[in-house]
């Protein structure tokens, strides 16, 4: 197992600058990249590259002047686009230099949004074991869309068709659009004044620097093979909807 600290500028210019850590466990093929956001929301985002799954935890600490005390743990399932993220095997390989560096990553990849269908239930420990101890803090707040269920790989002893069958979809009213000009009949929790209305919650997270490629340079001209040289750094942020059935356990508002 190997564990990077590095130091990244969510925004240099203002001084703005955080503390990231990944690790790559080469025996269950997982990566997993942790850090605190300056509003102190945690960030945990877990790759399973033998499940092909993807897990995005955030514990969310309430706030206090709109009357919310704790913290909240939320985690969303996606399908792993395993080009995405440099393998746990070559993770492990790396050397890390200069550890108090500040760094900016090298391609920004934009967004990616992904709209919860369904609570996954347990359908969680069926589709990774990894990804299920990951996301226990989070219990019924784990979130996946019905469109990567048939994304996934059939498991030992369940046939894909059965992953449906342990997750609990969301109200069908929540997923479909009552009125012509396209818009859910469930609002967004932002301009839902009732705090015991249902609504759909939004949640976004921005991964500055991650390696997500690796570098091959060429060799000296008389031998020309290429060799690997370094890695190439990206930065992504995240869109997540989703059902919560009342307004007051969406903490961000959003």
């Amino acid at each position: 197992m190997l564990e990077i600290s590095c130091f990244m500028g969510d925004n240099v210019q203002g001084g703005d600058v955080m503390q990231e850590n990944i690790t790559a466990n080469v025996s269950e093929d997982t990566i997993t990249l942790e850090f605190m956001r300056l509003d102190g929301v945690f960030v945990s985002q877990l790759v399973d590259f033998t499940n092909e799954v993807e897990a995005m935890k955030l514990i969310i600490p309430g706030e206090e002047e709109m009357g919310q005390t704790g913290h909240q743990t939320l985690c969303f399932l996606t399908h792993a686009a395993q080009a995405d993220f440099i393998a746990p095997d070559a993770m492990a390989k790396l050397r890390q230099k200069n550890p108090g560096t500040i760094r900016v990553a090298e391609e920004d990849k934009g967004w990616r949004q992904t709209t919860a269908s369904a609570w996954a239930g347990r359908a969680v420990r069926l589709l990774s074991a990894p990804a299920a101890r990951h996301c226990t803090a989070a219990r019924d707040r784990v979130y996946l869309r019905a469109a990567d269920l048939a994304r996934w790989a059939p498991r030992p002893g369940l046939d894909q068709s059965s992953y449906a069958t342990v997750v609990t979809p969301f109200p069908p009213h929540a997923l479909s659009s009552d009125t012509t000009d396209g818009k859910l009949a469930v609002g967004a929790c932002v301009s839902e004044t009732d705090r015991t209305k249902e609504c759909i919650c939004h949640m976004e997270v921005c991964v500055n620097w991650y390696p997500c490629g690796l570098k091959y340079c060429k060799g000296k001209p008389q031998g020309g093979l290429s060799y690997r040289c370094g890695i190439k750094t990206c930065h992504r942020c995240y869109r997540y909807h989703y059902y919560v059935k009342q307004r007051d356990t969406c903490l961000t508002y959003t």
